[in-house]
């Protein structure tokens, strides 16, 4: 089962679909706590062919070698990548890596200065997918 979520932005229009356990991943990982590190992962899934619609299957969450803090995280441990290779294989690869996702201590998030570069880097890097 999925939740759609609909995105419009300056130039097109977008569905996000994401898996109810994902939601339940991202709810059990909320910050709620002062003491609360930071919780992350990757993004698992597809999109159609013009890519106006995607899927969110699954995500992986913090593991043993990852670090945070309050308010930063680095992803190190390798199970994060062998996650997206096995659904890769496992779909013949028609699911595969989307992005990364991470946690705000705040109530009503919203992106930080890191997250729009990392956002604006990103598209520069691949202007050729959106």
């Amino acid at each position: 089962m999925y939740v759609a979520i609909e995105c419009v932005s300056e130039s097109k229009e977008y569905i996000v679909c994401v898996s109810k356990a994902v939601l339940g991943t991202w709810r059990s990982l909320k910050q709620e706590k002062k003491q609360s590190p930071e919780a992350f992962g990757v993004l698992i899934g597809g999109q159609n062919q013009n890519a106006s619609q995607f899927w969110i299957e699954d995500c992986t969450q913090p593991l043993a070698r990852d670090v945070s803090t309050r308010t930063s995280f680095l992803m190190q441990d390798p199970r994060h990548q062998r996650s997206v290779d096995r659904h890769f294989k496992e779909s013949k690869g028609t699911s595969g890596y989307l992005g990364t996702w991470h946690s705000h201590p705040e109530q009503i998030p919203s992106p930080s200065h890191v997250d729009l570069k990392d956002w604006h880097s990103c598209c520069a890097r691949n202007s050729d997918r959106n």
